[in-house]
């Protein structure tokens, strides 16, 4: 493929990054400072569908092809495993914020770092060191078979699911992360297998390996769901994509998979338009800082206890939350350094080592 062309659309992966970063935040921030408005939570609520979906994308173009192109897999498994302490350790992070604040108490945050119930805003940082730690051990099967292995095994758990619901009738909160039994958590990461094979079959297609043939036949399958579910009315169907997820029910997946084509394709059609270069150089710019998005916003969240605002006055500091936020983005990691005054460089260093440390053993002993 053409580095032009490559690049043309891994951009395009960016501002895709950029949109589904702050329809997360845009959901979160509706979450503290106005509960009760809902009329943009179906399309907020495609951003974690976005994420698993680049997420596999990501896979296959920064590290698979690179091992399958002569990267060491050592170097490989230790990449993937200081995401999996970065993800865990800002989980952990946002957890304690919460505490602090009162918005969990101490045995509930406990439990939802180690993925044994629900925390606040850190779900899925908690769903990407699993993943992180999965793509480690099978690290080698996926190298040679890549989003084929992962859709296959999407494929034989939804298959297992009547099975899994009848030998678990009343399963675990644990039961529920992995393998979505039961109700109370979603995506949860079986079946998220099948956003992260959707994503990793994307990649493959960027990167050359593969040809169009596969995405395009789970967006085909994907359409079909959807068209079910519309038979139920448009109203109606909005509401049940957002029961879905909790139910870990075909229809949520299949909607968050059109959701992201569709995003896709408006951003792709968006990018001939000369009028909107300049936006989506903006959304892909905070697409490359998803990480710094993400976790400040939900940190700052987390730090502020609830409260009953009017409805008035809940939109206005949503807005200048938002706004404050994607200002302080865009100002460019250099800026932000400057701005509190080297820390975040200084801790930077100092986290670096230990996570690298880390790493090498969590590989050592995972090998």
């Amino acid at each position: 493929m053409p580095a032009s062309a490559q690049g043309g659309r891994f951009a395009t992966l960016d501002a895709l990054r950029g949109t589904a970063v702050l329809l997360a935040m845009l959901d979160h921030v509706k979450v503290q400072f106005v509960p009760d408005i809902h009329v943009l939570v179906p399309l907020a609520r495609m951003a974690t569908p976005a994420f698993i979906i680049l997420f596999g994308a990501m896979i296959e173009i920064a590290y698979l092809s690179k091992l399958r192109s002569g990267t060491g897999i050592g170097r490989i498994r230790e990449r993937l495993a200081s995401r999996l302490i970065t993800c865990w350790a800002l989980a952990c992070v946002l957890t304690a914020a919460a505490v602090v604040s009162g918005n969990l108490d101490v045995e509930a945050g406990l439990r939802s770092v180690f993925g044994l119930g629900l925390g606040r805003f850190n779900e899925i940082l908690l769903i990407y060191a699993a993943l992180f730690l999965f793509l480690i051990a099978t690290l080698t099967v996926l190298a040679s078979l890549g989003s084929v292995a992962i859709l296959a095994l999407a494929l034989l758990g939804w298959l297992a699911q009547p099975f899994l619901a009848i030998a678990f009738p009343d399963p675990t909160y644990i039961m529920n992360f992995l393998f979505g039994v039961g109700e109370g958590y979603g995506p949860a990461l079986l079946p998220a297998l099948t956003l992260l094979g959707f994503g990793m079959a994307l990649g493959e297609t960027l990167t050359g390996r593969r040809g169009a043939w596969l995405p395009a036949a789970i967006v085909v399958l994907a359409a079909l769901v959807c068209v079910s579910e519309l038979s139920h009315g448009l109203l109606e169907a909005g509401r049940r994509f957002l029961a879905h997820r909790w139910i870990n029910h075909p229809g949520y997946y299949a909607v968050g998979i059109m959701g992201f084509v569709c995003m896709a394709g408006a951003l792709h059609l968006g990018a001939r338009i000369r009028a909107l270069h300049g936006p989506l150089r903006v959304l892909a710019s905070i697409g490359t800082q998803t990480l710094f998005v993400y976790g400040a916003g939900k940190f700052a969240l987390n730090l502020l206890p609830m409260t009953d605002l009017s409805r008035a006055t809940g939109l206005c500091t949503a807005f200048l939350f938002l706004a404050g936020l994607i200002a302080l983005t865009l100002t460019g990691p250099a800026n932000r350094n400057r701005i509190f005054i080297g820390v975040h460089a200084l801790w930077g260093r100092f986290y670096g080592k230990l996570r690298n440390y880390i790493a090498a053993r969590l590989v050592l002993q995972l090998s």
